[in-house]
């Protein structure tokens, strides 16, 4: 493939559904040369009950990545639509929504940029703190002296958002997130409810969009991730445990492959770079063509399940996966060039074993015995 068209096509695939929310809702607007009175209620339900249901959803599956940028999207839309109930047009140059308008752009794009961390952790603790902080100078902004500098802000926030959206673009277009697509898009339809401020029914539907097109990021982002690692792009446990139990051959083998050293290259690289070496040799596993179906099991290993195969070819598939990845040069960046060794097990099913889960544990146990000894080896169970 070309380089750099399967990023691109990656990308493509996930901005269908963000994508074709979005023109519903412009065609929708264009379409409408003047709202009734109260025609837009519905969509404004419809927003609380898609705001809602998405930080219930996100909640229940720990995917919090979107939380925040729901949260600021939330807050936008009550205050914007209060401020335009008690003041109608003059709401935009009032100092609290000004400020707001300047704060939102950052904070989706500093978000944007976190990596995913527990629910519950200290970070998150710290950002929400962080959130409820700025809730409470935009409130205050008055009493605090800032309306004074508003004036200075107005001028920024054009560019400010510009150049935001630009940002997402970019992230969103870097590796085909599915969270980062949909954050884009949503942000987009952020910029056409504020920039059709003067109409209620505007606001309300490009806000319900975007509030559709994270809930839509949310759901396609979980069901990806239950199929697929989402660094990697290889099956993930869960579905190796549902192909285990349903799709697997009578005769079959099972290799396991263990990045050496991975503790100590976190802590010499960091998580990312080591990440970044995990997709190389994942690409270098995937050029050797063996056949076997790859999934991602734990940090640092990964399971090969070759179909209709001895342990005996297993092997050798093996050994030539352990020598490719022990003479490679991995390429970090421009100035780290590293060298790293892998370790691998391989054991076939036996008609005396119950499942793959036996033959898999058999596996794992040949290679923590020759872990004890030394790294850099395939053994055989």
């Amino acid at each position: 493939m070309i380089p750099g068209l399967e990023k691109i096509l990656s990308t493509v695939k996930t901005s269908y559904l963000p994508a074709f929310v979005l023109s519903c809702a412009v065609f929708y607007f264009c379409a409408k040369v003047r709202f009734q009175p109260g025609e837009y209620l519905p969509f404004h339900a419809l927003f609380y009950v898609l705001t809602l249901t998405n930080m219930l959803f996100v909640l229940l599956t720990k995917e919090i990545k979107p939380l925040f940028e729901l949260l600021w999207l939330f807050v936008l839309y009550l205050a914007a639509n209060n401020l335009q109930f008690r003041y109608g047009t003059e709401a935009l140059q009032l100092p609290a929504f000004q400020l707001l308008l300047f704060l939102l752009p950052l904070n989706w794009l500093y978000f944007s940029f976190q990596d995913e961390d527990s629910l519950f952790s200290g970070k998150n603790f710290n950002r929400l703190c962080f959130v409820l902080l700025e809730f409470v100078m935009i409130e205050n902004c008055g009493r605090l002296g800032l309306a004074n500098n508003l004036p200075a802000l107005r001028q920024l926030i054009f560019w400010e958002w510009g150049a935001t959206g630009l940002f997402l673009m970019f992230l969103a277009g870097r590796d085909g997130n599915i969270k980062n697509t949909g954050i884009f898009f949503a942000f987009i339809g952020l910029c056409l409810a504020l920039a059709n401020m003067d109409s209620s029914a505007a606001l309300c539907l490009f806000c319900c969009a975007a509030a559709a097109i994270l809930f839509i990021a949310s759901v396609q982002n979980y069901i990806y991730t239950f199929i697929r690692d989402d660094l990697t792009g290889v099956y993930s446990r869960r579905m190796y445990a549902v192909h285990s139990h349903k799709s697997f051959p009578l005769k079959f083998s099972i290799g396991v492959v263990c990045l050496d050293d991975y503790a100590k290259l976190v802590r010499v690289f960091g998580q990312k770079k080591v990440n970044k070496l995990l997709i190389m040799i994942i690409n270098k596993i995937r050029e050797l063509d063996t056949g076997a179906l790859i999934y991602r099991y734990n940090s640092d290993e990964f399971i090969l399940v070759f179909k209709n195969e001895d342990k005996k070819q297993s092997y050798e598939y093996l050994e030539n996966i352990r020598r490719a990845v022990a003479g490679a040069e991995f390429v970090l960046d421009r100035r780290q060039i590293v060298k790293v060794t892998i370790s691998a097990g391989v054991s076939e099913k036996k008609r005396s074993d119950a499942d793959a889960d036996v033959v898999l544990e058999r596996t794992r146990e040949v290679l923590q015995k020759a872990y004890k000894f030394t790294q850099n080896i395939t053994s055989k169970a």
